[in-house]
């Protein structure tokens, strides 16, 4: 109900970038959710579509009081575990003024934790052409935004600035983002107020002669971009560098992948890297190595390797993830594991940390497929599986049967463990889309 048609609260230009989000006014998985836990919806109402040259999207919720766990209520600090119900609010509207320029504003209302009263207003034009130099891809992005309400003291308001060059031989941008001290976004997210980010980017991505030595090679990408955080006074807070001096496509789709990225950071505050490990203020600098190796999503048995090594702050991290992916012969089986193991080695302390998912989907027909996941990370000691029946009535029109559970693993004693049953919930979805 909520994922469905989140596209339509995208907003500027490279700031909900998949890797790294720097700011997302609206974030649809608080609705309903609450530091994982679920929080129980009374009635909603949602309205996507575009008519002409408007885009627009509105979603109003009531959520019913209820009571979390004691973790959820440490985690987020709450004076209890009642979460009163509360009324959440998200509204998007975008208009085409040409082929090139779109302008647009969101407006937010609500607080998940129904304790704070909070209003999110911003603006937004994104300029794109594919005409540039002839036939090259050209993009210009800014926006603003503010919250009101509830919020702390100091600067409320946000801005950025970006440009991007986004071709095939050349992949280029830069931006300057800045976000206030008091700029909060109860239903967003802002992963780091009170700061300046500068960033510029840029790749080479020949693609060999396929006559020449290198024809093996599908296409080469070398990668450079520098991140750099400061206060709004200017003083440095944080600095990256990321350096791709080998990233290879080979013509059987399959890609190797070195990375090189020093880092700087001033923590001038203590920050608990896991529980129980906590890393003192100070400035460090340390640098990161990634190798990478996959196989072409063409091939029936794909597998992945990500393995991230080197220093980490004043000790070591060393960080693998693992996949392995299974499709049958006629494409009506898929299945996919995937893992995740991280060991820190601190001078405060050591962790380890784990994820697990397991995936698979059957498929009767292209209109009828069953799908399963589930997951579990030793962080959260949770567990939980999603199963989703979807049947496509027809295009456009689809009828979803979900089923969640959820454990958690605990702890009893160094001997003995137990999983006890956290939730379970049954969903039935009708997508109608009328069209004329």
């Amino acid at each position: 109900f909520f994922l469905e048609g989140a596209n339509q609260y995208d907003f500027g230009l490279g700031l909900a970038r998949q890797d790294s989000p720097l700011f997302i006014p609206f974030f649809s998985r608080n609705v309903g959710l609450l530091d994982g836990a679920q929080i129980p919806i009374d009635a909603g109402v949602k309205l996507n579509g575009r008519v002409g040259k408007w885009n627009l999207g509105i979603l109003d919720v009531q959520t019913r009081e209820t009571i979390v766990s004691d973790q959820v209520v440490q985690d987020l600090g709450l004076p209890s575990a009642v979460v009163p119900g509360t009324n959440l609010f998200a509204g998007r509207v975008s208009y085409d003024v040409n082929e090139n320029l779109r302008v647009g504003t969101i407006l937010t209302h609500g607080d998940p934790e129904a304790r704070r009263n909070n209003t999110l207003a911003g603006i937004d034009a994104v300029w794109r052409t594919s005409k540039f130099l002839g036939n090259k891809n050209l993009q210009f992005g800014a926006w603003t935004a503010t919250t009101q309400g509830d919020v702390g003291p100091g600067s409320k308001v946000g801005w950025g600035l970006s440009a991007d060059y986004p071709n095939d031989l050349l992949d280029c941008n830069a931006s300057v983002n800045q976000f206030g001290i008091a700029l909060e976004p109860l239903l967003g997210f802002l992963p780091r107020p009170g700061t300046r980010r500068t960033d510029a980017f840029c790749a080479y991505q020949p693609r060999p002669s396929k006559s020449g030595p290198f024809r093996w090679i599908r296409q080469e990408f070398f990668e450079n971009e520098y991140v750099r955080y400061t206060n709004p006074q200017g003083i440095l807070e944080s600095w990256e560098y990321f350096m791709a001096p080998i990233n290879v496509r080979f013509e059987t789709g399959d890609r190797f992948e070195f990375n090189w990225n020093p880092h700087g950071e001033i923590l001038l505050s203590p920050f608990s890297i896991a529980p129980g490990v906590v890393i003192p203020p100070g400035s460090y600098e340390f640098t990161r190595y990634r190798l990478e190796a996959q196989t072409s999503s063409h091939r029936p048995l794909q597998f992945g390797n990500t393995t991230w090594f080197g220093s980490f702050f004043d000790g070591h991290l060393t960080q693998w993830q693992n996949y392995l992916k299974w499709t049958s012969p006629k494409g009506r089986v898929q299945l996919e594991a995937d893992v995740e193991n991280d060991f820190g080695r601190l001078p405060q302390g050591n962790f380890v940390q784990r994820l697990w998912q397991l995936q698979g989907a059957y498929a009767w027909s292209p209109k009828l497929v069953l799908s399963s996941f589930i997951q579990y990370d030793t962080e959260s000691q949770n567990v939980g599986t999603n199963t989703r029946l979807r049947w496509t009535i027809k295009a456009g029109n689809d009828l979803f049967i979900v089923w969640n559970r959820g454990w958690q693993r605990l702890v009893l004693s160094p001997s003995e463990t137990s999983i006890v049953p956290q939730s379970d919930v049954i969903a039935v979805k009708l997508r109608w889309t009328f069209r004329r």
